[in-house]
């Protein structure tokens, strides 16, 4: 059997990095064709997707693919010893009086994520979904954000992507990683049995409240800033599941 992971028809710097990654690896990636259609003669070698989510999700469903991901309402779940803020889930239309919040929605294909003087000023609020889920979370100033591909409790390959309000993927100083890996000790420890066994977490230095955790995206559709690619192909495959 031919292991084969199917690549979305976009071509991003994530998913070139990736499809030069596999040449050193078992497994071969395709980009199929532009009609984010798999070929029936291929869905049965097909153990894997990478790409947009929607794109994602279709081809599962083509190649009999389970897409590991977090429970929707898992973020709002952990403690804020971890996410040192408020973190609230439910319905749109249950927060639409709330100001000055942090907002996205679960399925990330609604709206924008961002931060709202008033919820109602989402782009294109009058024609959301109010049933919607979404999580809001208390405004904090991030000092750095860090995304972690993790595979069996184990941070695989990490880069930072954020420092101080631009985009930057230079290497962390010794200290921060130190840090970051003791943050992320205690709190797999804690969680490790309420995510997929692999999995993308980011994490971040809060200002005036220390290290803490973002959020945790699939890994089927994460970007890779500077990670290294042969390792986050790896918990890329594994957050798949063939079925």
């Amino acid at each position: 059997m031919k292991k084969l992971i199917a690549l979305s028809p976009m071509y991003t710097e994530d998913s070139n990095n990736l499809k030069k990654a596999s040449l050193n690896s078992p497994y071969e990636l395709s980009r199929f064709n532009a009609k984010w259609n798999v070929p029936e003669e291929f869905r049965a070698d097909v153990i894997a997707v990478y790409g947009e989510d929607i794109y994602a999700e279709i081809v599962a469903e083509q190649c009999s693919l389970t897409l590991t991901k977090p429970d929707d309402d898992w973020l709002s779940k952990v403690s804020k010893e971890f996410t040192k803020r408020k973190i609230s889930y439910g319905r749109l239309k249950d927060f639409v009086q709330e100001e000055n919040i942090f907002i996205k929605c679960s399925d990330f294909k609604s709206f924008k994520a961002g931060v709202f003087d008033k919820v109602t000023n989402i782009k294109g609020f009058d024609t959301l979904d109010l049933e919607s889920k979404v999580f809001i979370s208390e405004v904090v100033e991030w000092e750095l954000e860090v995304r972690c591909f993790v595979l069996n409790i184990q941070i695989i390959t990490h880069s930072s992507y954020w420092r101080n309000d631009i985009f930057d993927t230079n290497p962390l100083s010794e200290n921060e990683q130190k840090e970051l890996f003791d943050f992320f000790k205690n709190f797999i420890q804690q969680y490790g049995e309420t995510l997929p066994k692999a999995i993308v977490l980011d994490f971040g230095i809060i200002k005036g409240k220390g290290w803490a955790l973002i959020e945790a995206n699939p890994a089927w559709c994460s970007g890779l800033y500077a990670c290294d690619a042969e390792k986050a192909l790896e918990v890329v495959v594994k957050s798949c599941i063939k079925n």
